[in-house]
């Protein structure tokens, strides 16, 4: 086997896993980033604006996502070492 070949990126040689990644990191910055999707008053909850619900529902969202991801991160690290 060439030096080339035997030492290959994880992420070049599992697109797919590499792919969902990129995809769940891009998904949680652009959900925090578009204002307008959560910069309204109403629906209100009591006297709580959909702001502050959303966020506080958003937040465990992202955590759970960020999990998943170092999860995704890790396994393609442990393939890098067995080849």
């Amino acid at each position: 086997m060439s030096e080339s070949t035997k030492h290959r990126n994880a992420a070049a040689a599992h697109p797919v896993t590499a792919a969902v990644i990129v995809l769940l990191l891009t998904a949680t910055i652009f959900f925090t980033i578009w204002i307008p999707l959560y910069a309204v008053e109403t629906p209100k909850i009591g006297s709580w604006p959909f702001f502050y619900f959303y966020l506080l529902a958003y937040m465990p969202v992202v955590a759970i996502v960020l999990w998943i991801t170092m999860l995704l991160q890790r396994r393609l690290a442990g393939r890098e070492a067995d080849q």
